[in-house]
């Protein structure tokens, strides 16, 4: 069966069950309430007068069957004998079933009536061949809740075609819904990645997977356009040091000269180094973006990575002729992560520094929590920085401003940095340091938080 099909089946069931419920609730407390005293009613009548008839006899019956009816003019009152003839009371002709077995409802035909009316009653048997009958005909309540019961019911038979037809609509509407999402699914699928769900701004949930839907195939379009730069840019870089390398190993192989050709081999031994490196930085940014690496997350403390990642860049910031500072607390809580992985995005941090802002003469690393659960570690230098507007492609994949283009570099040490940053559910921020940068891993203590 259709969605849509199943869609309408059950708002119809749903409509239906609903009106049985309200219906068999109504019913239940008019009709029990109102009969109950009725027969509670017509039973202490009968009892009366099967007391005066044991006590007084017939005549006495009589009396009392004629008293109580000119006192209550909708009793309905006879003393049925054999055949079911009405001896006495105001009974036209006895109910063609009748027996003594308790309260029973029926159309009676009463003396002087204009036509049948239907009462309640109770039978008791005096002797051989004669009966008691006992009965008060409906009053206005009894009868508006007959009018009632068929009005139900009748209300039941409507909201049953409103329940088809409610069906559906909804059917119909959930099915023009779903369609539109359909369409543009396979449209995205034949290749046209402009296309986008419409959203009506109804706030219902096909407005939200609509948003949804339109939010990963922005994300799709901004992967497929960095998948090319990233190539575009990847195969540029490539074609200098691959040239390089040909041409120091044809050199190499022309020359006799022992020691030039050690040189050459040195050199090209450096360039696939570099390559390897730049490969391997890749695989690495890869593998964040892909988040395969939270599979291997662990307890990390931060003020020991941190530390650690000081002492071990204390004798290269010597040799540069920058003083390493570290600004770390005595305890943070631990964070959830890839240690390996923010090793090596602090260490990327670091060697910027180093590079670019050596002639500040300080580098300050730097670990803090806040109260709003998130991890900061921070690497600052005091060189030229980098411009607010430059920013953006200083995080991108390859990119070099031009003022880093005569150093050595593939520029993927700030993007390395991002991507293991977003594999921890943060971000890498790029800040005036006042002079210098300041290259900042926000990290969130529980890696399940969304990125702000």
């Amino acid at each position: 069966m259709p969605t849509t099909a199943r869609i309408a089946a059950l708002a119809i069931l749903l409509g239906l069950l609903s009106n049985l419920a309200l219906i068999g609730f109504i019913r239940w407390r008019t009709h029990d309430d109102a009969l109950g005293a009725l027969d509670q009613r017509v039973a202490v009548q009968a009892d009366v007068l099967v007391d005066v008839a044991r006590t007084g006899g017939d005549a006495a019956l009589r009396d009392a069957i004629a008293l109580t009816l000119s006192e209550d003019p909708a009793a309905v009152i006879a003393l049925v004998g054999v055949g079911g003839r009405v001896i006495a009371g105001n009974l036209a002709a006895a109910p063609p079933r009748i027996s003594a077995t308790g309260f029973q409802t029926g159309v009676l035909a009463v003396a002087g009536a204009p036509a049948p009316a239907e009462a309640g009653f109770v039978t008791r048997r005096l002797g051989p061949g004669r009966l008691l009958l006992s009965g008060r005909g409906f009053d206005e309540r009894l009868t508006l809740q007959r009018t009632l019961e068929r009005s139900l019911f009748l209300a039941l038979f409507l909201s049953l075609v409103l329940g088809v037809a409610g069906g559906l609509l909804i059917a119909r509407y959930v099915g023009r819904r779903v369609e539109a999402i359909v369409r543009v699914v396979d449209e995205v699928g034949e290749g046209d990645l402009s296309r986008r769900a419409v959203v009506a701004g109804d706030r219902d949930a096909f407005d939200r997977l609509s948003v949804r839907i339109n939010r990963m195939l922005e994300r799709i379009v901004a992967l497929m356009d960095e998948l090319r730069l990233v190539t575009d840019s990847l195969a540029h870089d490539l074609r200098s040091p691959v040239g390089r390398l040909r041409a120091r190993i044809e050199r190499a192989l022309a020359t006799d000269d022992e020691a030039q050709r050690d040189q050459l081999l040195s050199g090209v031994l450096a360039e696939a180094d570099a390559l390897s490196r730049m490969l391997g930085t890749m695989i690495e940014i890869g593998r964040s973006e892909s988040l395969a690496g939270r599979k291997s997350f662990s307890a990390v403390d931060p003020v020991a990575l941190v530390a650690e990642l000081a002492e071990m860049y204390e004798p290269l910031a010597e040799e540069a002729g920058v003083r390493l500072a570290v600004e770390l607390p005595a305890a943070m809580p631990a964070l959830s992560g890839h240690r390996q992985l923010l090793a090596q995005a602090l260490s990327n941090l670091i060697d910027n520094a180093l590079l670019h802002g050596a002639a500040g003469g300080q580098v300050t690393l730097s670990a803090e929590s806040a109260p709003d659960g998130w991890v900061r570690l921070a690497v600052a230098d005091r060189g030229p920085g980098i411009a607010a507007s430059d920013r953006a492609e200083a995080l991108r994949r390859f990119g070099r401003l031009d003022s880093s283009r005569s150093r050595p570099g593939a520029g993927l040490g700030l993007a390395l940095a991002s991507s293991v940053a977003h594999l921890h559910g943060g971000r890498l921020e790029l800040g005036d340091g006042t002079p210098g940068l300041r290259a900042t891993l926000m990290l969130p203590l529980d890696t399940r938080r969304s990125r702000a």
